[in-house]
């Protein structure tokens, strides 16, 4: 079954009364293998990451494009494990265009409209992804995912821009083969069903929900109890009420949502972040000492006052407060959190934009 030889009767494609049904992608001739691969790189399920999220931004960058994605197609549903300029979780896989992709070796598949391609135009996603450019990322020797740009209008792509995007899908790919993940993300990604999974990353964040944050952190401290080397973060955005009031609560979520890419650039891979309540985030840190906390936190301080934030035409100077708790013997994870809000606390008291213990 090659897509690229399909034929059709244009005639009727055209026909503004009826258009035909198109099929669903085919599967691959060693899906069993590939489905086993997708598994092994313990992605399906888990937040973005700030080390793909630098690929998908450079992407749309280079390519002039609203919209840049990682995917990772899985047996059921299309992982969307970093996106820029649309807000995603997951799609299904049969609507996926990636899922064509996984398809292909090492072979650019482009659609430069998809509203009159055959393949996607009857697409829920036709309308808004009308161009779609996507090259394939093995792991293991199999086609587990995809790097695709895409653009609301019509677009060709030249010789020179498929090299690129191979290029990019060559940086993605190294960044599949380091799994550094926290041992506690890892079972927890792998615990449920992939259409169950949504529900364990916060939507607008794109890192892990309450719930899910919650649960890594019980874990992270049974797991060291013995070394005492997990802490808890608490990172409060300064004034955000007035954020929303001054400019809007849809100015705020992307205030949350761009603080939140900031402390993944500076939290090391095996740290979690999650969205505990409002504009309040929880990061769970692993192996750490709190000369390492402490530089982390000033790090995140200094990541997200560096610069203001973007809005609608309006620069919004954003801070954040931050209070940490070092494990201690006999720790729960509600004294550990309720020691790390004390703190944060502290910070609020002595000015904000800062770190306490």
């Amino acid at each position: 079954y090659n897509f690229k030889l399909l034929s059709y009767n244009q005639s009727v494609y055209n026909n503004n009364k009826g258009k035909i049904a198109m099929p669903e992608a085919p599967y691959a001739p060693n899906e069993i293998q590939r489905i086993a691969a997708v598994q092994k790189t313990r992605m399906i399920g888990t937040p973005a990451e700030e080390r793909f999220d630098k690929i998908t931004r450079l992407a749309r960058r280079l390519f002039d494009v609203p919209m840049a994605a990682i995917d990772l197609v899985g047996e059921k549903v299309a992982w969307i494990k970093s996106a820029q300029g649309f807000d995603a979780v997951t799609a299904l896989r049969k609507d996926s265009y990636c899922h064509y992709t996984v398809l292909e070796d090492k072979v650019c598949l482009v659609a430069s409209d998809a509203r009159n391609d055959p393949r996607f135009f009857d697409n829920e996603f036709s309308s808004h992804w009308v161009f779609y450019a996507g090259a394939p990322l093995s792991f293991e020797g199999q086609n587990v995912g995809v790097l695709c740009i895409g653009d609301n209008k019509p677009r060709n792509l030249s010789q020179e821009d498929r090299d690129g995007l191979f290029d990019l899908a060559a940086m993605a790919e190294q960044e599949l083969s380091i799994c550094a993940l926290s041992e506690a993300q890892i079972r927890l990604s792998q615990r449920n069903e992939e259409l169950e999974k949504k529900s364990r990353i916060d939507p607008l964040t794109r890192g892990w929900s309450r719930e899910a944050i919650f649960e890594i952190a019980k874990e992270e401290l049974l797991d060291t109890h013995e070394n005492l080397s997990t802490a808890i973060m608490m990172i409060d955005i300064d004034h955000f009420k007035t954020i929303n009031d001054t400019y809007g609560h849809p100015a705020g979520d992307e205030v949350l949502k761009i603080v939140s890419e900031r402390i993944r650039n500076v939290i090391r891979t095996m740290d979690a972040v999650g969205r505990y309540g409002g504009d309040e985030l929880l990061t769970v840190l692993t192996n750490v000492n709190k000369n390492e906390i402490a530089r982390i936190g000033n790090n995140i301080c200094k990541e997200i006052s560096n610069s203001p934030i973007i809005y609608d035409n309006h620069q919004i100077k954003t801070t954040c407060s931050i209070g940490y708790a070092l494990q201690e013997k006999h720790d729960s994870i509600d004294s550990l959190i309720k020691r790390a809000d004390l703190a944060l606390y502290r910070t609020k008291l002595n000015g904000r934009n800062g770190v306490s213990d």
